[in-house]
C-alpha cells in the first residue's frame, strides 16, 4: 500500500473516533502547529495547560487548565480523559513527574501515549516513540533484534538548521507567560531542577562572561599539547536521563566516580577533557567543582575543563568518550569513536559500545564497527526519528508533516493488527 492510500484510510479512522491531548511540550510553538495539522486530518485535539506558559504557546480552542498539584493529578486526568473519549495523548519528555502520571493513566485505560524528545541522533532528527523514550523506549535490547527490523535502506534527511536565539526567546516568552499566570496556577511545580529566576541568572551571567569562557576554553585546550584525551561531556541534572536512567543522583555524583576512576586507572600520558553542557545555566559553578575534584585526586594537571567548544572536532580526535547516557553517544560512534556508557542508553547495545568496566576502558577502548554502527542508525531513523527541528521555520515545518505522517502510520498498523486479531 503506498503513502496516499495510507493516509486515506488513515484520515478516514481518525474521522470517526481519534481525540489527542496535548500534556507539555518543549516551550515554542511545535505542539500548536502539530495540533492543527491533525486537526485538519479531521482528529480532534485539546490540551491540558498547567501553567501560564502552556496557555501562551497553545492559543487554540479546547484548552482546559489544571490548577490542581500533583497529589490529584491522576485522578483528575483519568476522569478527564474518559468524559472526553481521548484516545491518544502526545507529550514531550516522559519523565516529567506529570508526564509518569499521564503515562500510568494511559496505560490503565488503554490510551496510545506519543512521547517527543530531543532527537537521538542530532541535529537534524527529533525522537517520537510510542509509550516511552530512553529507557523506557521500546527499542531492541540487543543487535539480532535490530537486523530483523532493518530494511537494509538509507532514509535520507533533509539537513535542517536550528537557532540557539530562537530557542532561547521561545523560552523566555514561555517563562515570563509562566509568571504572569503564576497567581492562577499557583500548585504548579517545575519539573526542572532550578528555579527561573536561578537559571535566569545563570544565563545572564554566562552571557556576560562568554569572551572569558571561550579564552579558558581555547586555552585549556591548547595546554594539551597534542596529549591524547578521554572526552567527558557532562548532561544537566534535571536531565530525566539522569534522574530516572542512571544510578547517579547527580552529575556531580557521576563526575566524581569518573574522575576517581581516570586518576587511578587510566596511563600518565593521557588527559581527560570535560565539556560543560551547552545549554546548562552553571548555577552550580562547574569549573570550580572540576578543579575541586581534580585537586582531590591529584590530576590537576591532566584534567581539562572547557565551556566552549567544537565538540565534532573533539569527538574526531578524542580517543574515547565516558558519557552517562548523553545523546553525544551517537555522535562519538558516527565519527568512529568509542564510548563507554554509564546509565541506561538506548544506544548501550553489546557490540556498539564498549562492554567492559570503565577502568580497562581507559586504557583498551577498542575500536567502533561501522557496519554495526550503520545498522543502528538505520533501524533508528525508521522507527523512531522524525525528519526535522524546533527551532527554525524549515525544520519545524518539516517535523510537523513528518510527525502527522508517523502518526498516520502508526494508526493504520494498529486497524492492520485489529483485523488480523479478530
Amino acid at each position: 500500500m503506498n503513502d496516499i492510500s495510507l493516509i486515506r484510510r488513515s484520515e478516514r479512522m481518525m474521522s470517526k473516533d481519534r481525540h489527542f491531548l496535548f500534556l507539555q511540550g518543549l516551550p515554542g510553538p511545535f505542539f500548536r502547529l502539530l495540533a492543527s495539522a491533525l486537526r485538519d486530518q479531521t482528529a480532534r485535539v485539546s490540551r491540558i495547560c498547567f501553567n501560564g506558559g502552556d496557555w501562551f504557546d497553545w492559543r487554540l480552542p479546547n484548552a482546559t487548565a489544571y490548577r490542581g498539584g500533583l497529589t490529584g493529578w491522576e485522578e483528575w486526568l483519568a476522569r478527564h480523559v474518559q468524559n472526553n473519549a481521548v484516545t491518544d495523548i502526545i507529550l514531550f519528555g516522559d519523565c516529567r513527574p506529570l508526564h509518569l502520571v499521564g503515562r500510568t493513566v494511559a496505560a490503565r485505560l488503554g490510551i496510545h501515549v506519543h512521547v517527543f524528545e530531543e532527537g537521538y541522533i542530532r541535529p537534524d532528527f527529533v525522537t517520537l516513540e510510542r509509550g516511552g523514550v530512553n529507557g523506557n523506549s521500546n527499542l531492541p535490547l540487543n543487535l539480532g533484534e535490530y537486523r530483523k527490523l532493518d530494511q537494509g535502506t538509507v532514509t535520507k534527511a533533509t539537513p535542517v538548521e536550528n537557532f540557539f536565539s530562537r530557542r532561547a526567546f521561545e523560552s523566555i516568552f514561555y517563562h515570563l507567560a509562566m509568571f504572569v499566570g503564576s497567581p492562577i496556577f499557583l500548585r504548579y511545580k517545575s519539573h526542572r531542577a532550578r528555579s527561573m529566576y536561578q537559571e535566569s541568572f545563570g544565563w545572564i551571567s554566562r552571557g556576560i562572561r562568554r569572551p572569558l569562557e571561550e579564552s579558558r576554553s581555547r586555552k585549556a585546550l591548547s595546554d594539551l599539547r597534542e596529549r591524547p584525551f578521554f572526552l567527558f561531556p557532562l548532561q544537566l541534572d534535571g536531565d530525566s536521563q539522569l534522574q530516572h536512567h542512571s544510578p547517579f543522583e547527580s552529575m556531580a555524583a557521576a563526575a566524581e566516580q569518573v574522575v576517581a576512576s581516570f586518576a587511578t586507572s587510566a596511563p600518565q600520558e593521557l588527559a581527560l577533557v570535560v565539556k560543560m553542557h551547552p545549554l546548562d545555566p552553571d548555577t552550580y559553578g562547574w569549573r570550580r567543582q572540576i578543579k575541586v575534584l581534580a585537586r582531590k585526586h591529584g590530576v590537576e594537571d591532566r584534567i581539562a575543563f572547557i565551556e566552549r567548544g567544537d565538540l565534532d572536532a573533539l569527538l574526531r580526535s578524542a580517543r574515547g568518550v565516558v558519557c552517562v547516557n548523553s545523546t553525544v553517544g551517537p555522535l562519538a560512534l558516527q565519527a568512529g569513536t568509542p564510548v563507554y556508557v554509564l546509565g541506561e542508553a538506548i544506544y548501550k547495545l553489546e557490540g556498539l559500545v564498549a562492554g567492559d568496566c570503565l577502568e580497562r576502558f581507559w586504557t583498551t577502548p577498542g575500536v567502533v564497527d561501522p557496519t554495526t554502527n550503520a545498522l543502528f542508525r538505520r533501524v533508528l531513523i525508521d522507527t523512531c526519528l522524525i525528519n526535522g527541528g524546533f527551532h527554525s521555520e524549515k525544520a519545524l515545518s518539516l517535523l510537523v508533516e513528518n510527525s502527522v505522517h508517523r502518526i498516520l502510520q502508526g494508526i493504520l498498523q494498529e486497524e492492520q493488527a485489529l483485523q488480523a486479531a479478530a
